[in-house]
């Protein structure tokens, strides 16, 4: 283990970086976490709050998140770290960001959304001295370095018994349409499966889908994952291609996968037996070979390629590690 110091900020509904804060903890003596997601913040009056509103109409900022994020800048005052890392650093004002850089000699940024999905991103890249990130198009178009999401897990009981064929779950949005013509095609062909779709507010009852208001902790996903024999993938065409957990997901469990993102293709890890690439905008059409034919492992080099520990490797100086 390494004396060096280590801020490390995320932005984490799901716990998919839990490990990257443990792995760090196993690397280097000293690691500060933060997941910004589960910060409280209610204004102090009214007024604020008002003041809030023009701001963000006027700046195009959530004032609110200046707020909810000082307290991390203000714990850090009067300290040096060897590196600082931030997930989502959009969300950062400028001048929090600037007091940041000067606390670090290492101001690294990782972005698991497009800057197509969040401009603010490319306003930010120049406060880093690297910024990775897992869309190739802004990697092309920024300069930047590529790097993949990443498979979260170790280890996972084994023992689960398969109670229905395909599963996912995912956001009330465009892609909904995409899933719903997977649930027909499910249907006509005697395929089970268990699609759940968050909304915020109630849905009318859909027979080909479970609407759920309450959003699902990531324990609960991984059973739901654990009990299926392959994963339904819809990412956000036409705004990312930028791999979602959902593929390294399928990785870890060694689970077929059903994706729309073609961007698959150009990875090492890419074999249409696991892997079937829908068109999202067309009749999905999937040969039933795909799904009678048996999951074929993949070498161990390309797990440990993907897994947290070498997504941890990527960002720190292999000096330091």
């Amino acid at each position: 283990m390494k004396d060096k110091k280590v801020l490390f900020i995320t932005f984490d509904l799901s716990g998919y970086y839990d490990h990257i804060s443990k792995g760090l903890s196993k690397h280097f003596s000293d690691v500060e976490s933060h997941n910004i997601a589960y910060i409280e913040f209610k204004y102090k009056n009214i007024f604020q709050k008002i003041y809030s509103a023009f701001y963000k109409i006027i700046k195009k900022q959530k004032l609110k998140n200046f707020y909810k994020l000082q307290p991390i800048i203000e714990s850090t005052q009067g300290k040096t770290y060897d590196y600082i890392i931030i997930v989502r650093p959009d969300l950062f004002f400028d001048v929090q960001l600037q007091q940041l850089k000067k606390r670090t000699k290492h101001f690294i940024a990782y972005y698991h959304d497009s800057i197509n999905n969040i401009e603010r991103k490319k306003d930010v890249i120049h406060f880093f001295d690297k910024v990775y990130a897992y869309e190739k198009k802004d990697v092309k178009d920024y300069n930047l370095d590529f790097l993949a999401n990443f498979i979260y897990l170790d280890n996972y009981p084994s023992l689960t018994p398969i109670e229905y064929d395909g599963f996912t779950i995912m956001s009330k949005d465009y892609r909904l349409e995409t899933l719903e013509k997977i649930a027909s095609f499910f249907k006509a062909n005697n395929i089970s499966y268990k699609f759940l779709v968050h909304s915020d507010k109630e849905q009318p009852k859909s027979d080909s889908l479970t609407f759920i208001t309450k959003r699902q902790n990531n324990q609960t996903v991984l059973e739901h994952i654990s009990k299926c024999n392959f994963i339904i993938d819809i990412h956000k065409y036409g705004i990312q291609n930028g791999l979602t957990f959902r593929v390294f997901e399928s990785l870890f469990f060694q689970k077929k996968l059903i994706t729309s993102n073609h961007d698959i293709k150009t990875y090492d890890f890419y074999n249409p037996n696991n892997i079937y690439v829908l068109e999202p905008n067309k009749p999905v059409e999937i040969p039933l070979e795909f799904f009678n034919t048996p999951y074929q492992a993949l070498p161990e080099a390309i797990y440990q390629k993907y897994h947290y520990t070498n997504w941890i490797t990527t960002l720190i100086n292999k000096n330091d590690i």
